[in-house]
């Protein structure tokens, strides 16, 4: 397993652990692609998984730009929209950053949202 994907893991087990159901891992298409999507309640959550081998390099927050945020949008509106879910849930972008392993992991809820 790739380090990217056991980081996508140890997100997903700790989502779960906080109550959320997992709806899709890498869902992709045409110019986008979402780590995870997850459901808590009346919350869909987009999620993007960071990790890092150590903190010695860029802070994962600020690697994901307006590009990354763009396609996850786009993602999101076509996961909905497939789903039938539009307008029925509320919806939010979350980040999961890893530095090295799952001990240190930080969940950013609601890093930033789409306009309906």
């Amino acid at each position: 397993m790739s380090f990217r994907d056991k980081g996508e893991e140890i997100a997903a087990a700790y989502l779960r652990g906080k109550g959320y159901k997992i709806l899709a891992g890498n869902y992709n298409g045409k110019g986008f692609e979402i780590d995870l999507i997850a459901r808590k309640e009346r919350l869909i959550a987009f999620v993007e998984v960071k990790r890092r081998k150590s903190s010695d390099f860029m802070d994962p927050l600020l690697s994901i730009g307006k590009k990354r945020k763009e396609h996850m949008i786009k993602g999101a509106k076509v996961f909905l929209l497939e789903n039938d879910l539009y307008d029925k849930y509320d919806v939010r972008f979350d980040i999961v950053t890893i530095i090295g392993n799952k001990e240190n992991i930080e969940h950013y809820e609601d890093a930033f949202r789409i306009e309906k």
